[in-house]
């Protein structure tokens, strides 16, 4: 809620900056005569009116990601980007920060845009390395940790393995322990586990965790991408109980940060809800699919909603609750239609053929 009441704020801020610089611009468009200094000076009154805009543009895209709005997000980030080009082309601290935020979002897995991201990634690293001779300094771990983050999604294993190294060694030769230390040794497992070494990846989560309780509360983000991470190489083992135990704790840092509704959570209710079907505890199953269907739906998210209902349906017709089972298959209809989704989609595919079997079969009890 207060997220919200944040962004609809910003948002009118922005739009009086806007109208703001147009005003700016018509006030000197009607001076027919300029001297050199009122050239100066709307020039700098210009150029002080989009660093505002700029700034208010990016903490919108802020407030848009942390809301799990990426596609926004990443429109005002660029947007920010360009409005601070106009302004200086130069690369100051405030543009690092916007090209490491732009990099984020682009590297986000709902996006995937991951050479962009690098390319992001490696002109801070440049810029930060030149401010230090080309030295391994702690300002410079940031970059190598993202650096490493985008070759592990990239598949490059070996290289994001070799990164996280130098990024730890930096990070743990006399200078503390902090946040880029959990992110070295976070990348250091995701490497490790696609390599197939689940032991060691496991070994370096909890490193990262126990660092992490160290230097951060424990409602910060990055111990619930620890949670998932470690939930997939439990489920990679077989581990399904261990599995529960790390999504729940996912949740559980997530719902504190972002709040009950955010629609981070609808994948983690879903992961959930798919592990206890594992275990055969149907009831607790549903609950999950639910709580992330309520989620989906929460945010008009048609396609989510229709994958969810299937997949209640799915279970309720596993426990023999015929009823209940067509009523979600019905509903994944309408949301499969209203989604757009094609006929080829396998849950449109899964849900016409049991509609189908219910509809063939409804006058003889047999569905």
């Amino acid at each position: 809620k207060d997220l919200v009441i944040s962004l609809a704020m910003y948002n009118d801020a922005l739009d009086a900056r806007r109208a703001c610089l147009d005003l700016l611009e018509q006030k000197w468009k009607s001076r027919l005569i300029k001297s050199k200094n009122e050239v100066r000076k709307i020039n700098e009154e210009k150029f002080a009116c989009k660093m505002e805009l700029a700034s208010t543009v990016q903490q919108i895209a802020l407030l848009e990601e942390r809301q799990g709005n990426i596609g926004k997000a990443i429109e005002r980030c660029e947007e920010a980007v360009a409005l601070r080009k106009e302004v200086s082309p130069e690369v100051d601290e405030s543009s690092l920060t916007l090209l490491n935020a732009l990099g984020r979002l682009y590297s986000h897995r709902s996006v995937g845009w991951y050479k962009e991201a690098l390319n992001n990634f490696e002109k801070v690293y440049e810029v930060k390395s030149e401010l230090h001779d080309g030295e391994d300094h702690i300002d410079v771990v940031p970059s190598i940790n993202n650096i490493a983050y985008v070759h592990g999604e990239l598949g490059n294993h070996r290289q994001c393995l070799n990164l996280s190294d130098r990024a730890i060694d930096i990070c743990t030769t006399g200078r503390g322990i902090s946040k880029e230390t959990v992110a070295a040794y976070t990348n250091k497992g995701y490497a490790l586990y696609s390599m197939g070494d689940n032991q060691e990846a496991l070994a370096a989560y909890k490193l990262a965790l126990d660092f992490l309780s160290k230097c951060a509360g424990d409602t910060d983000l990055m111990g619930a991408t620890l949670h998932q991470k470690m939930s997939e190489v439990y489920m990679d083992m077989g581990h399904v109980d261990d599995a529960i135990s790390s999504i729940e704790s996912l949740i559980e840092a997530k719902t504190e940060v972002l709040g009950g509704e955010s629609k981070e959570l609808a994948l983690p209710f879903k992961e959930l809800g798919d592990c206890y079907e594992m275990t055969n505890e149907l009831t607790l199953c549903i609950k999950c699919h639910t709580r992330s269907l309520r989620i989906y739906k929460h945010h008009n998210d048609k396609e989510g909603a229709a994958k969810q209902h299937n997949k209640i349906a799915g279970i309720h017709k596993k426990k023999g609750n015929r009823e209940e089972s067509i009523d979600h298959y019905m509903a994944a209809l309408w949301h499969s239609r209203e989604a757009k989704l094609p006929s080829t989609d396998p849950t449109v595919a899964d849900t016409i053929k049991n509609v189908a079997a219910f509809q063939n079969s409804q006058n003889r009890g047999m569905w």
